[in-house]
């Protein structure tokens, strides 16, 4: 079970992230709310779900009409129930997607290291070796905290996180396709899971159910799901 204080951490960023309290986040079965900030403009659901809890978050003009559909689903509800009564007003559906924090580390089995700012044309070489969509959902950058695990001098998994809400450092990561299966990604991510706590922000991991490679890789490391969310563009 996750510790008191990623859970406070986590809460406070997802509540002040949908302009609701903390108090207030996961109180009730079912809260539908109006966009803010955020998700002001979004067309679609952004939804957050927790130990039986609800939280939609919909644009103020569908918000009525839309209440009352969510209203009829029986509850407790499911990310799939929630697709299904939304299907004929969605032109996608990302998710549902598992929100994990730390509990119990587990340090690197391979050698990694942060890398340098100098190191920009061993990113690029990742980047190029990996097609457009994989780099777009792990991908990193250099002026972000990145880490990473070397064969020689070639980078065969990065990991870097950007920071949310001053509080939160949001992981991504990427292995090289002809390296994958052999615990690099793991590594690089454990090695960066420890930078972040030391730097005194509480690290995220955020993955489709659907990738189970990705999965297993927050897992091993020793994360432990926190919520799931689900975003259904209208």
């Amino acid at each position: 079970m996750l510790d008191e204080r990623a859970i406070t951490i986590a809460t406070d960023y997802w509540a002040a992230h949908l302009g609701l309290s903390s108090a207030e986040l996961f109180a009730e079965p079912l809260r539908v709310i109006p966009h803010g900030n955020a998700w002001a403009d979004y067309d679609g659901a952004f939804t957050l779900f927790r130990d039986g809890s609800v939280v939609a978050s919909i644009p103020a003009p569908r918000i009525e009409a839309l209440r009352s559909r969510l209203e009829r689903l029986p509850l407790p509800f499911s990310p799939d129930d929630l697709a299904r009564a939304l299907a004929a007003i969605a032109t996608s559906v990302v998710g549902p997607a598992r929100i994990a924090y730390p509990r119990k580390l587990r340090p690197p089995a391979h050698p990694a290291r942060a890398l340098l700012a100098t190191e920009h044309g061993a990113i690029q070489a990742l980047r190029d070796a990996c097609d457009a969509t994989q780099w777009d959902h792990g991908g990193s950058c250099i002026d972000q905290p990145c880490s990473g695990v070397f064969l020689g001098s070639q980078l065969v998994a990065l990991a870097g996180y950007e920071i949310w809400g001053s509080t939160i450092a949001h992981i991504a990561i990427v292995t090289h396709p002809d390296f994958r299966g052999h615990g690099y990604g793991r590594s690089a991510v454990a090695h960066l899971t420890m930078r972040a706590l030391a730097a005194g922000l509480l690290p995220q991991y955020r993955t489709l159910e659907s990738n189970i490679a990705s999965i297993r890789i927050a897992e091993s490391v020793g994360f432990e799901s926190f919520a799931t969310s689900m975003a259904i563009r209208f």
